[in-house]
């Protein structure tokens, strides 16, 4: 029999060099819509507050979880692991409740026993144990580590297709970088070895043990965890050979007599998971590809132009937009506007110069922040306009604070439009001033345009002006400007196809072929939804009396 190996070898596997090219290979933006949400949607219908990643590699879920409003404690027994989680945590300005270098076995001792709504195992990453009685030392401690009623969801390669079929993968899920390899180069009853090359020609290998898929139900329930629910790739059911990856998600009792797991809170948080998820959506969108696109096509400025003249170019269609927005706003120079969705901060560099007044620009994507800081250090208006995280649904800001609250096409992402427009009214000062503009579907649209409009932009809900007019009133604005800008929609939306395609040789490059005719095919689809009128644009400028 194969000697098995020590279950610390993956810390010396973890070099620096190996850690500093880990998120080359599992390449964020694929992960991210690999997983689509899965473990986000998943603690979310259980009511989960606190969530420890026990196995946090670089940091990706610890982060996107810490992001999206859950308390998450990160932890891994390599400790160049820890510190690339803790640098990538400071880069996206995403604060953990925790960081440290822990092995699975001292869970409980290093943080306490019931302390935590949620336990995440995740990367393939309880599969660097080989010794048996280690994993169930493991899982004894993550189960006291786990409130009763708290979950546990552990994920492993699909082990059994490799060692009966031999290695496959779609490289949709977890490692999904560009040009790097990754194939097991030894399998064996006890042992699978990976390889990994990545394109400067550097190789770095993970040897571990491969874990079936009965074989860890059985653990679970060894631990006293009940419930145990398998999904492959994110899905159930699914073909127990076909998929790449297997997520076992299990449940500690609630009591010594109960094993029973907690029910899904499907009812009591519908609407709090519908926020979370059209934030995620939004935010993903926006730091994906997307971003590639906006920065060299759409350039600083973001939004609609308002068209006037032939042949004249989206720039400067969208400077005179900026200025009909502004010549709505009336703000002194000691006042201070809160710009919600506010892109790279165009609008908001353009606010200061011309009014000379303060402005807060809130954004959820951390690309757009990033850039916005950066245009607006060059411009030499820093001290005038500052840059922060914040979601409209649920803005961090006291009542009475701001004299105007303004947003361009931004509202159409929100899951809870007249909630936003509370939170509005609420940060506004008495006599403050909302003024926005925003997409619109209109009435012409059919029941079957809304649903193909809203799977194409995988929205929830679009509003026309009508729908913002009534919302406005019923909380108490007064009305004092409506616009109807519809007729700059198609020319908007067909100049950017234009330039994308012109430059498709640049952006195939970029950010692949593939990509490029779907953003192209998704552009003309706002083109055409401009030319038929059945999307619209419009403005609006409401006073909190």
């Amino acid at each position: 029999m194969a000697e098995l190996l020590a279950d610390d070898t993956y810390r010396h596997e973890y070099t620096p060099d190996f850690v500093s090219r880990w998120d080359d290979l599992i390449g964020w933006e694929g992960r991210s819509e690999g997983e689509a949400g899965f473990f986000h949607r998943l603690l979310n219908a259980y009511g989960v507050e606190s969530v420890v990643d026990c196995a946090c590699g670089t940091g990706f879920h610890s982060i996107v979880l810490a992001h999206d409003g859950f308390e998450v404690y990160a932890a891994d027994g390599a400790p160049t692991m820890i510190d690339q989680t803790r640098e990538n945590a400071e880069k996206a300005r995403t604060p953990l409740a925790d960081a440290r270098v822990v092995d699975w076995r001292d869970l409980a001792a290093t943080y306490g026993e019931n302390r935590f709504d949620a336990l995440i195992c995740l990367g393939n990453a309880f599969t660097h144990l080989f010794d048996h009685e280690a994993r169930r030392d493991a899982l004894a401690s993550m189960f006291a580590v786990v409130k009763p009623g708290g979950l546990v969801c552990i994920d492993h390669r699909n082990y059994d297709s490799i060692l009966d079929h031999g290695y496959s993968s779609k490289q949709q899920f977890y490692y999904t970088g560009d040009g790097v390899d990754a194939r097991p180069v030894t399998i064996s009853r006890t042992l699978c070895k990976f390889e990994y090359k990545f394109p400067n020609g550097d190789v770095h290998s993970l040897q571990m043990y491969p874990l079936r898929q009965n074989y860890l139900s059985h653990l679970l329930d060894d631990a006293g965890f009940v419930d145990v629910t398998r999904y492959g790739d994110f899905l159930r059911p699914y073909s127990h050979y076909d998929v790449d990856f297997v997520q076992q998600v299990a449940f500690k009792p609630l009591g010594r007599d109960n094993t029973v797991k907690p029910h899904r809170r499907d009812t009591v948080d519908s609407k709090a998971k519908r926020l979370n998820k059209s934030v995620r959506e939004a935010r993903e969108y926006y730091d994906g590809a997307a971003d590639e696109i906006y920065r060299e096509i759409w350039g600083e400025n973001i939004h609609i132009g308002t068209f006037e003249l032939d042949g004249e170019s989206l720039q400067a269609a969208m400077d005179r937009s900026n200025r009909k927005l502004a010549d709505l706003i009336q703000v002194d120079p000691r006042g201070v506007v809160l710009d919600v969705g506010c892109g790279y901060g165009a609008f908001a560099r353009y606010l200061s110069r011309r009014l000379g007044c303060r402005v807060l620009a809130t954004n959820i994507s951390e690309r757009e922040l990033e850039w916005g800081r950066e245009l607006t250090a060059e411009a030499g208006l820093d001290d005038l306009v500052n840059f922060e995280w914040a979601d409209f649904h649920d803005l961090p800001y006291d009542a009475e604070t701001f004299d105007v609250y303004t947003s361009q096409e931004a509202f159409l992402h929100a899951a809870d439009k007249k909630h936003v427009l509370e939170e509005a009214m609420r940060v506004l000062k008495p006599g403050g001033r909302l003024v926005f503009s925003d997409l619109l579907i209109r009435a012409s649209a059919t029941a079957e345009d809304r649903e193909r409009i809203f799977a194409r932009i995988k929205l929830s809900d679009m509003w026309d002006m009508p729908d913002y007019e009534q919302a406005l009133k019923e909380l108490g604005f007064e009305i004092e400007t409506r616009a109807d800008w519809s007729q700059n929609v198609s020319p908007t939306y067909d100049w950017v196809r234009t330039q994308l395609l012109q430059r498709r040789g640049e952006f195939d490059e970029k950010i692949g072929a593939d990509l490029v005719d779907r953003t192209a095919q998704a552009l003309q689809f706002w083109v055409d939804g401009g030319n038929q009128g059945k999307i619209g644009w419009g403005a609006f400028v409401a006073k909190k009396v």
